[in-house]
């Protein structure tokens, strides 16, 4: 077995890494065990390809590497006992470097952080918080005025008000922030104000964006109600407080956050771990509120934590929650199920804003979060302007790329100032559907310099040049950047040349070049460093070939970055295959959340 794993690292379908665990844990047994070794490497290699545990069940009698490398997982019931047997593998709540619960074969840490995140939410969803019903309505009339027949964005803060867990997703421009603003004011009035209140997000510029919907919802809200309504967000790992010389948090169990209410916005993008570390920090007494959208990408790390907690289809509510929301919002409400359920603490929020009733963008989306293959020739056919699809070949590629990029970047390079370069930056971005090849991130970068510098439109250095976009790849706490955020490198009034940024309250701030974070060029980025961002026009590229992560999930976070136009690009047959290809991950969260676990 070791001969093989060794062969398979070889052939980069497993990790040394994975083979190293495996090994670690094999020897814990204290002898040769090449079944054991096997599952610990499967186990490792699980977590690096997204999953939180190893379903037995599903990988059991199976081949686990490539036909040139002849391997198959044991039978389950052998394959279970063998587990159980030795000293390396333990049961839920066990010290062993691996657990097996039920079916499933978890990394230990990675089986402590979902027991912590299931206990804890479950917790929080079944607290629910007394209210004046008379006061809390006259709020919510206030604050929703002249809703429609079922406003739904009433309801979720009707749920606010009485749950201690609330977990709101939502579509693109269907009012998530908001919606949550209104929370905050509800909230704060019911308190009677000096709420403790946090506003988080997973990237620097999640929470910029966080902030800025914050303040401009607050303008649309009663003078008096928006008053107490913060709107400073910060990154979770500087609401933690990260210790960047060991990695830890400052804030946890024993020196927990100084809060009365959380919300985290982009929810979509926090992986298993840190989500373990925010509840475990966050005072038991806190109210928490997620805001996300389920049918986006998950994390980058392991897990799909908020889909998980959301959830599929419509979340089932209690009849005594119907009740008492229809109580306070005076809608009619269908009566529910028996008992509490952790449904009670889930809303969805249907009706899209950003996009018109007939919108191609909106339309195009809906069709690719439902998979229908059959429906998408007859979108993409449709001759509307704020859709745009192309099928450019390899051979006439660049010629075509040209074309988009010098009408896509013209104003920004033709910018007087960079206050004026990085507003333009703002309004078009380029997205890849990979990272690596001639239609993925670096390929497209590397000829979008040359297309420019071949019409002057940037200089000839390497990598410092007027105009060339950046973007953050590692958060840098003394300098307030963090990955993902965006800037452009552009000369001052004396002609030296500075990065500049925007800061979270709007503010340009130049930075040295020499003193940037790693960081990339940025004329294109992959969809996922696009989450929590929007643009005017969007150009998003498919490779030509096809590949593994192109998936619904991307290609539907790819179209929903765009909020006037979109330009599609790619060839039909992989981009129908896409939408009909799901991103799975394994976890035991749902079973622990909306069902019995499996024993």
């Amino acid at each position: 077995m070791r001969s093989l794993l060794e062969k398979a690292v070889q052939a980069n379908v497993l990790r040394a890494i994975d083979f190293q665990a495996g090994l670690f844990v094999e020897e814990m047994s204290g002898g040769s065990d090449p079944e054991l070794l096997l599952a610990a490497a499967l186990a490792s290699r699980s977590v690096g390809d997204g999953h939180i545990c190893l379903p037995l069940d599903v990988v059991a009698g199976q081949p686990v590497f490539p036909p040139e490398l002849p391997c198959s997982a044991p039978q389950l019931d052998r394959w279970r006992s063998g587990l159980k047997a030795g000293g390396a593998v333990g049961g839920p709540g066990g010290a062993e470097p691996l657990i097996l619960d039920g079916n499933r074969l978890y990394l230990a840490r990675y089986h402590r952080c979902e027991t912590l995140i299931a206990e804890d939410l479950l917790r929080r969803s079944a607290i629910r918080r007394d209210v004046d019903p008379e006061q809390a309505v006259r709020l919510l009339d206030r604050l929703f005025p002249g809703g429609g027949p079922l406003d739904r964005q009433k309801i979720a803060a009707a749920v606010a008000a009485v749950n201690q867990l609330v977990v709101i997703s939502g579509g693109p421009g269907t009012g998530k922030t908001y919606t949550v603003a209104r929370i905050l004011a509800l909230l704060q009035a019911l308190a009677g104000g000096g709420l403790r209140i946090g506003l988080a997000a997973p990237t620097g510029r999640a929470a910029v964006r966080l902030h800025e919907s914050i303040v401009k919802a607050r303008e649309t809200m009663d003078g008096e109600l928006a008053t107490p309504v913060p709107d400073r967000a910060v990154t979770l790992h500087r609401l933690l407080g990260l210790m960047p010389h060991n990695g830890r948090f400052r804030h946890n169990r024993d020196n927990p956050l100084h809060l009365d209410l959380l919300v985290i916005d982009e929810a979509s993008m926090i992986d298993v771990p840190l989500m373990a570390a925010v509840l475990e920090a966050l005072p038991g007494s806190a109210r928490l509120v997620l805001l996300g959208d389920r049918d986006q990408l998950t994390s980058v790390e392991a897990g799909s934590l908020f889909g998980d907690v959301c959830g599929s289809g419509e979340p089932p509510w209690s009849a005594d929650l119907c009740r008492q929301i229809s109580q306070l919002t005076g809608f009619p409400i269908d009566p529910g199920e028996s008992g509490t359920t952790f449904g009670d603490s889930v809303v969805l929020l249907h009706t899209g804003y950003r996009f018109a009733p007939q919108s191609a963008i909106g339309e195009l989306a809906a069709v690719v979060n439902s998979g229908r293959r059959e429906r998408l020739a007859e979108v993409l056919g449709k001759e509307r302007g704020e859709v745009v699809y192309a099928q450019p070949d390899p051979e006439s590629f660049s010629e075509w790329l040209s074309t988009q990029l010098l009408a896509g970047f013209g104003d920004c390079l033709a910018a007087r100032d960079p206050e004026e370069a990085l507003a333009a930056l703002g309004r078009f971005r380029v997205l890849c559907g990979v990272r690596e090849g001639r239609a993925g991130v670096a390929g497209i970068n590397g000829l979008a310099e040359a297309i420019l510098r071949r019409r002057g439109l940037i200089g000839g250095g390497e990598r410092l040049y007027r105009g060339r976009p950046v973007m953050i790849r590692k958060n840098q706490y003394d300098l307030q950047l963090f990955n993902g955020d965006t800037g452009i490198l552009w000369p001052d009034g004396e002609g030296k040349l500075w990065a500049w940024f925007h800061r979270a309250d709007g503010d340009l701030w130049p930075i040295a070049p020499a003193r940037l974070p790693e960081h990339d060029t940025a004329f294109a980025t992959t969809v996922h460093k696009a989450q929590g961002s929007e643009f005017d026009e969007v150009l998003f590229i498919l490779p030509f070939e096809d590949n593994r992560v192109l998936t619904r999930e991307l290609v539907y976070t790819g179209i929903t970055r765009a909020r006037k136009k979109l330009i599609l690009a790619g060839d039909f047959p992989l981009l129908a295959a896409a939408i009909e290809r799901r991103v799975i991950r394994y976890s035991g969260l749902p079973d622990r959340l909306w069902g019995e676990a499996v024993k």
